[in-house]
């Protein structure tokens, strides 16, 4: 492939409503199945980006909420500035009030404390492994932990969340594993390839910029990787370009100069990657954010403009001493003793304009599955109203949970074999009959979850084990049943150590006794 075949991208896209009309037709009658075109109108990262950052929103576009051109009528005067009876326009702008609202912000948190907030889960599949496998278990998942794997698929998945796709990206930097998680809002444009048949990813590619301090770019950069080499290519500037240069461009390298070619060291593409097809986390409800913002916006425009109540005076003559503040009210006020004055309040809101911002406000929650905590006045909730409460956003997370497990196969793949071979233990890491999973987060009542794993231990529905490993979802420690068979060890050995100090002085004691029963006889 050549690069500007590498640098290609499906776009994300929302369907439009052309042609939902396709005719009719009566009983008697059979017409053939007319063809039927989707049109989309394409989103962009970059749109995702500025849907997540409130100065981003399309409601702080005067080509989409415009400001107000108003139209003043003005004395004309004379050169001794006399007025000359006459007037003219003077036109000028009224800002309009703009509110924009970091819903996006909120919906990607609460998505991602469901999705990410238990540790992945890792359990050996064997029914009674051997200790060997233990001890590799064991420091297999020490080693997830240490490299910041947790991290790297919390970072993975916050990206997708946000910009619609990412990438884990493992290396091995003299004989070291490392891994980088890449993302459209850190500058990264991900291209991956696949095979039309298998599915399998055979070439990846990134394009990144550096910049300088005034954010001007300076260089562009291409990384491409296959199954056997990373190449590193730079863009050549305009005036650099070559012969040679011009003759590439016609096989679409036009440009780019090789600049590092130099194996990888894995046996595969050392790339996870994730795309989610609809976009960010809140595509479903951006509709409902950008309606909501111009309703808010224009409310607050009538009461910026009818919200102070309007000054009547009612009385003969066309004359009113008031005196004012630096900011234009009336602070005394002169006037006859048959003169009056009251003040014009302006209606408040309509019932009807409220619920339409009400409707929209929880519509932008359900329609993302997220769930306002709710007021507790006293007392904890127990754990199954919990369940009930923030089922819509477990469901969403279960929902996810599935869509990001082959992402997570590839990223235990390249975890396995990068720091196998770091460990020395590349083998014994591939040969670990074991599987992984998301375990979404559900907000429980810990103490009743313990009290529940006790009362299944004790009454035989649950192992000890078990019940270790399931504490280990809500502390997120590591080996938690190993530490209780160590800590039975030791009070088994200390216990033994007891009784054989016990029966050693229990029989020197009786020693001593026999021989001073002989000496006395």
């Amino acid at each position: 492939m050549n690069t500007k075949e590498v640098k290609t991208k499906r776009p994300w896209k929302k369907i439009l409503p052309n042609g939902n009309s396709h005719g009719t037709f009566t009983a008697s009658t059979e017409v053939p199945m007319p063809s039927d075109d989707i049109a989309f109108s394409i989103v962009t990262q970059a749109d995702f980006l500025r849907e997540y950052y409130p100065s981003g929103h399309a409601i702080n576009d005067p080509t989409v909420y415009p400001d107000i051109t108003r139209e003043e009528l003005v004395p004309v005067l004379d050169a001794e500035g006399n007025d000359t009876g006459k007037t003219k326009s003077r036109y000028y702008t009224e800002f309009v009030p703009r509110y924009a609202f970091a819903f996006q912000q909120i919906i990607k948190i609460k998505q991602m404390v469901h999705l990410c907030g238990n540790d992945i889960q890792f359990e050996l599949c064997s029914p009674k492994p051997s200790q060997k496998d233990m001890d590799i278990f064991n420091i297999y998942r020490e080693g997830w932990l240490k490299k910041n794997m947790e991290i790297a698929f919390f970072d993975a998945a916050n990206s997708v969340k946000t910009t619609g796709d990412t990438a884990f990206l493992g290396y091995l930097d003299n004989g070291v594993f490392g891994h980088k998680v890449l993302s459209f809002a850190n500058g990264d444009t991900l291209y991956p390839h696949y095979d039309s048949i298998t599915g399998k990813l055979r070439l990846f590619a990134r394009s990144f910029n550096d910049t300088d301090n005034n954010g001007g770019t300076t260089t562009e950069w291409l990384e491409v990787w296959d199954k056997t080499y990373m190449y590193r290519f730079k863009r050549n500037g305009e005036a650099a370009k070559t012969f040679k240069d011009k003759i590439l461009g016609l096989f679409g390298v036009d440009g780019y100069s090789l600049v590092e070619k130099r194996p990888h060291g894995f046996p595969f593409i050392p790339v996870a990657y994730h795309r989610d097809e609809d976009g960010a986390c809140w595509s479903a409800s951006q509709d409902s954010i950008d309606a909501y913002e111009m309703s808010f916006s224009q409310m607050a425009h009538n009461n910026q403009a009818f919200g102070e109540p309007t000054l009547v005076f009612q009385g003969e003559g066309d004359r009113l001493d008031a005196q004012y503040d630096t900011n234009g009210t009336i602070k005394t006020l002169s006037m006859g003793t048959d003169d009056k004055v009251s003040y014009l309040s302006a209606q408040s809101a309509s019932e009807s304009y409220m619920k339409q911002l009400d409707t929209l406000y929880k519509m932008i929650f359900t329609q993302s599955f997220i769930v306002e905590p709710p007021e507790l006045k006293s007392g904890d909730l127990p754990a199954a109203a919990l369940k009930i409460l923030y089922s819509p956003a477990v469901e969403k997370a279960m929902n996810d949970a599935p869509k990001y497990q082959k992402f997570l196969d590839d990223m235990v793949a390249i975890f396995s074999y990068g720091y196998g071979m770091e460990m020395k233990k590349t083998i014994d890491f591939t040969n670990l009959n074991m599987k992984w999973w998301i375990e979404p987060y559900v907000h429980v009542n810990t103490s009743t979850v313990i009290s529940d794993l006790a009362t299944a231990v004790q009454n035989g529905f649950c192992s000890r084990q078990t019940a270790s490993e399931r504490i280990e979802t809500l502390y997120t420690t590591n080996g938690e049943w190993d530490r209780i068979v160590r800590e039975k060890k030791e009070e088994q050995q200390a216990d033994l150590l007891f009784e054989l100090k016990t029966a050693k002085a229990n029989k020197t004691e009786g020693n001593r006794v026999t021989v001073e029963e002989g000496v006395k006889a």
